[in-house]
């Protein structure tokens, strides 16, 4: 890009040069042709007018006013008219007068009929002749001007002038730069435009990438899923009962204890049944209805009562007034709610304190549920990829407890952020749009 750019501008930086140096030119001739028209014609070209009044530089400014302005042109610091036959028929410098010059390819071309011009660099050619112009001047401007006779169109006399338009030149630079900058600009636009739209596919594909790898762990997850979960719930359903049986008919402390531990490890396996089932519906499958997010925060707080008791933990539950409902289905959300709970129990095994708070953001049309805990806090390391798929290390469990939370709060189009610091506790915060 930048080479394309930078071809562009100079190309284009040329052109303009170009074109106004050439516009310069043509108005010029067409100035001499004028004043020849007014002077006289082409008469005032012919031999015996030209040998008779055109001798010296002495008589050169009382002849013909054609000379005289061209002498006094803006910008002029020389000039030399030349007959059709290339002779020097005046100068400002009077040694040129009377000369011919052979190998003159300007005048030849000049002679022909066209309007030659060409940019001189002073200081780059070292040109005897520039060396009279002074060292004021860097540049100079050359212009072969044919004056015609308008009545066959012939070349009957050539203007040869040296010029140097500090304003021409002064407009050329501003150009060039002006087409400089504003390739420059484009070209960085360009740049950034391209660098955007290869960035979002290269974030695209990413993500398509991590989808296809989703989908296809979860194809292998479904079709276990699907194979195991109807098969071990009537088993597990029946040692659930004897186990509650044993405990409420037994004096034993030692037997209710162990009943209970049966009945806590069986609904352990009966909640990784159901994460199972609700990881693998599909999009799409499950018709969303009015849920009340607080409603369903409190059923999940009382499922874990017991647990919460149990691990010597202090609940502290704050509500906002008016909490508005949302469009979802409540058993997914509640299952979202059980993942998130349960790992805030889990990491404070010695007790501590768990706060949930839900308020409603009207202005936003959101709600948001704050869940901390105060437990071992989670590495920053682990934290960047704890809604990885199957990602887990804890002893017992099956590693989709957060990706099954990321994945419900996907289907109900809301977010979920994490703020955690090892020892620290930490915080799962959840927003959800109002119905």
């Amino acid at each position: 890009m930048l080479i394309i750019g930078g071809l562009a501008a100079t190309l284009l930086s040329s052109y303009l040069g170009h074109s106004l140096i050439r516009r310069d030119a043509i108005v010029s001739q067409a100035f001499l042709q004028s004043l020849t028209e007014v002077e006289g014609g082409a008469d005032l070209f012919s031999g015996e007018k030209s040998t008779g009044r055109i001798s010296s530089p002495e008589q050169a400014y009382g002849l013909p006013e054609l000379v005289d302005h061209i002498a006094t042109m803006p910008d002029v610091v020389r000039a030399n008219l030349y007959s059709n036959e290339g002779k020097v028929l005046w100068s400002t410098r009077a040694d040129l007068i009377g000369r011919h010059f052979d190998a003159n390819h300007e005048l030849e071309d000049a002679l022909a009929g066209a309007t030659v011009f060409e940019l001189k660099d002073v200081k780059e050619e070292h040109k005897a002749e520039y060396e009279a112009f002074g060292t004021g001047i860097s540049q100079l401007v050359e212009n072969y001007l044919p004056i015609r006779d308008l009545g066959d169109n012939s070349v009957v006399a050539v203007v040869e002038i040296y010029k140097a338009p500090q304003t021409l030149f002064d407009a050329i630079r501003s150009a060039r730069l002006l087409v400089w900058v504003s390739v420059a600009g484009a070209t960085l636009f360009l740049y950034a435009s391209l660098f955007w739209i290869v960035y979002r596919a290269s974030q695209l594909i990413r993500a398509q990438q991590l989808r296809l790898v989703e989908s296809e762990t979860l194809v292998a997850v479904g079709e276990m899923a699907s194979a195991v979960a109807h098969s071990i719930r009537n088993p597990l359903a029946a040692i659930r009962s004897s186990a509650e049986l044993t405990a409420d008919g037994s004096d034993d402390s030692m037997v209710r204890e162990t009943s209970e531990d049966i009945i806590t490890e069986i609904d352990r396996v009966e909640q990784w049944v159901r994460e199972l089932l609700i990881f693998c519906r599909p999009e799409g499958s499950t018709e969303f209805n009015t849920a009340y997010l607080d409603q369903i925060l409190n059923r999940s707080l009382q499922d874990y009562e017991h647990l919460i008791k149990r691990n010597q933990v202090k609940l502290v539950a704050k509500k906002g007034e008016h909490i508005p409902a949302v469009r979802g289905d409540p058993g997914m959300l509640g299952q979202m709610f059980n993942s998130i709970l349960a790992n805030a129990l889990e990491a404070m095994p010695g007790g501590g304190i768990l706060t949930t708070e839900i308020q409603a953001d009207k202005k936003d049309r959101m709600i948001e549920i704050l869940i901390s805990d105060t437990g071992h806090g989670i590495p920053r390391a682990r934290l960047e990829t704890i809604f990885e798929t199957c990602l887990t290390t804890k002893r017992y469990g099956l590693g989709m407890g957060m990706l099954l939370v990321k994945r419900v709060v996907d289907r109900h189009a809301g977010s979920i952020s994490l703020s955690s610091r090892e020892g620290g506790g930490t915080t799962a915060c959840l927003r959800f749009p109002l119905r």
